[in-house]
């Protein structure tokens, strides 16, 4: 099959704009409301190393890198390091996301935090969970101005998902 026949070109342009259009609803859909800790961060590290040693592994087994030098390896291996860390992020994110856990809710003052170039409009809130602050996008409520949040939330051992937040005056 030739790659410029129509027979190629319209699979591979549905198929590249399908893994778009689902990157961009598991960034909206799940990436925002899931929120991981510090086990779940270490698995992440983890698996992008193990993944990377495995496929430098498979290219050297299979003899891909015979004759490279060690610096030409190294890059390699850095390489796929690099691409292998989004996969393990994804991973991990929908497994939050997707594991059952315990119900429950909290809730606390937050500070309104505006729009920026990674992140969404919403309030910043201290979650006693991952003892760390987090962004809630777009809560229920009037949430320009600094109340108090109610936030239901999912958690499990890796993390949690929040559920729904609602601020209260």
């Amino acid at each position: 099959m030739k790659k410029t026949s129509y027979s190629f070109l319209i699979p591979a342009i549905v198929g590249v704009l399908t893994l778009v259009i689902c990157f961009i609803t598991w960034r909206v859909e799940i990436y925002r409301v899931t929120f991981i800790n510090a086990l779940a961060m270490q698995y992440i590290a983890t698996g992008s190393l193990l993944l990377s040693l495995a496929l430098m592994v498979i290219f050297i087994w299979k003899g891909r890198l015979k004759g490279w030098p060690f610096s030409e390896r190294l890059k390699v291996f850095i390489g796929t390091f690099i691409i292998s860390m989004p996969l393990a992020i994804f991973v991990v994110f929908t497994a939050v996301y997707l594991l059952d856990g315990k119900v429950s809710s909290w809730s606390a003052p937050y500070k309104y935090k505006s729009v920026g170039r990674y992140n969404c409009e919403g309030a910043e809130v201290y979650e006693p969970e991952l003892k760390e602050k987090i962004r809630i996008c777009h809560p229920m409520g009037d949430y320009q101005l600094d109340n108090t949040l109610y936030v239901e939330k999912r958690s499990n051992a890796l993390g949690i998902v929040v559920l729904w937040a609602i601020t209260r005056s």
